[in-house]
């Protein structure tokens, strides 16, 4: 299906990792993939209690949210997840909604079910910002598990910005260059 889940990871609204993923989401108006946001902060789901339940079906056994988010991943063609860096990887909040796609890894690998229709290719690309000062390093855990992820997920990793030094709330918002380039990588990922 020719859509695009932009997953907001920020536990904050309107936190700089939101703001960068609304400018990347401003270069992929004139494509044809429709948008449908997913703030992980507004939505009702708990964390992956490994009961092993999913082994056996497939399926995972929680009743929350996440089943409908389930079935936009199995079935969307672009996925782009935005989140800060906290102490060198996601915040909890979306740690703990990757960490509930291990069905995924689950259907992939141990029940050998593809996740990935015949003829579709699926793409992802991960945004994060973080208030270290330094360099790409800090952004290495972040790009690991989303990897991860998205292979168990059916998704090629095809891309990433990533933006030290960004640390107060509304700071992105001062930054054109930023925006430029977001946008721009943007209409690159649906084009």
């Amino acid at each position: 299906m020719k859509k695009l889940l932009a997953v907001y990871g920020s536990p904050r609204k309107g936190g700089n990792s939101s703001v960068l993923l609304d400018y990347f989401l401003e270069g992929t108006k004139a494509s044809i993939y429709p948008v449908e946001r997913v703030y992980l902060r507004d939505i009702n789901f708990s964390f992956c209690v490994e009961c092993g339940r999913c082994e056996k079906t497939g399926i995972c056994s929680l009743d929350d949210d996440l089943k409908t988010i389930y079935k936009k991943i199995r079935h969307y063609e672009r996925i782009v997840i935005s989140c800060p860096v906290f102490f060198l990887g996601p915040p909890a909040l979306t740690k703990a909604f990757i960490d509930r796609l291990q069905v995924f890894w689950v259907r992939k690998h141990m029940l050998g079910i593809n996740p990935v229709p015949e003829g579709v290719q699926k793409k992802g690309f991960l945004l994060s910002v973080c208030g270290f000062k330094g360099h790409e390093k800090m952004f290495s855990c972040n790009r690991s598990i989303v990897k991860a992820v998205y292979t168990a997920c059916g998704y090629s990793y095809t891309g990433e910005l990533f933006y030290p030094s960004i640390d107060r709330f509304g700071e992105l918002k001062k930054r054109s260059d930023i925006r430029e380039e977001a946008v721009l990588a943007g209409r690159d990922f649906v084009s």
